[in-house]
């Protein structure tokens, strides 16, 4: 998923910074600013709620998406509403279209072409 996403935007023209987990991530922040984060909810080592959460505290102003796979009644599912609690401004479910995803990096980054 996160080299699908990666190549998706990538071929949109952003830049962007892959982290093979949440550890990676949050280290990742340390090094550069960011304008969006896009974030799993499950992964190994931090999850993203605890990413969500240093985010906020290192760059407050970055944009976050937030994702999950099953619906909105499962697990994972309450795990991805819960993330708007610490603040990420938008959620998708997986799976999702591609341009489900570039229509709510446009919303965030107030981009055209991210489509």
């Amino acid at each position: 998923m996160r080299l699908s996403v990666a190549g998706y935007l990538e071929g949109r023209g952003f830049d962007v910074t892959e982290a093979e987990n949440g550890r990676a991530a949050i280290r990742a922040l340390d090094r550069r600013s960011f304008d969006l984060i896009v974030t799993d909810v499950l992964m190994p080592e931090v999850d993203g709620i605890e990413l969500i959460k240093a985010a906020r505290t290192a760059q407050p102003d970055v944009k976050i998406l937030a994702m999950s796979g099953g619906a909105p009644n499962m697990p994972a599912g309450y795990l991805l509403k819960m993330t708007r609690m610490f603040n990420a401004d938008e959620i998708i479910y997986k799976p999702f279209l591609n341009e489900e995803l570039g229509a709510a990096v446009a919303r965030l980054l107030d981009q055209s072409h991210a489509n």
